[in-house]
């Protein structure tokens, strides 16, 4: 289940295993002009 704070989702869960680590994500510190590109591994995402 998604949760929202202030308009935007809450992490509920950590995902650490051989494929994902999302504790990267516990200490960046975001910025208001920042932008997060991000799709599922393998989804086709090209740069």
């Amino acid at each position: 289940m998604l949760t929202w704070q202030d308009g935007w989702p809450v992490k509920t869960r950590e995902l650490h295993n051989h494929h994902f680590d999302s504790t990267a994500w516990n200490d960046f510190a975001f910025r208001d002009d920042d932008i997060v590109i991000a799709t599922y591994a393998k989804a086709g995402t090209t740069w």
